[in-house]
């Protein structure tokens, strides 16, 4: 049996996991300003897209699944 106490104990920690990790993947995106991300400013092959735009596309669908996944324990959870 699952205490109260250590439920939430469970869910904070997941929280501050979850949180953690969308915050280094927002700061990554910074990297477009330094010389570590320079090879994000150069265009990809023959088209007119730059490595940025691409990183930024990725960036916002990897928040929106990492949420999911986040929402999706957090109902699985409430069921059990």
């Amino acid at each position: 049996m699952i205490t109260k106490d250590r439920l939430l104990k469970e869910r904070t920690r997941r929280r501050f996991l979850f949180t953690g990790l969308h915050l280094l993947l927002y700061f990554s995106f910074s990297l477009n300003w330094t010389s570590w991300g320079s090879f994000l400013a150069e265009r990809l092959g023959a088209t007119y897209l730059s490595g940025a735009i691409v990183m930024f596309v990725v960036l916002v669908v990897l928040f929106i699944v990492l949420e999911s996944v986040f929402l999706w324990l957090s109902q699985r959870e409430e069921r059990s």
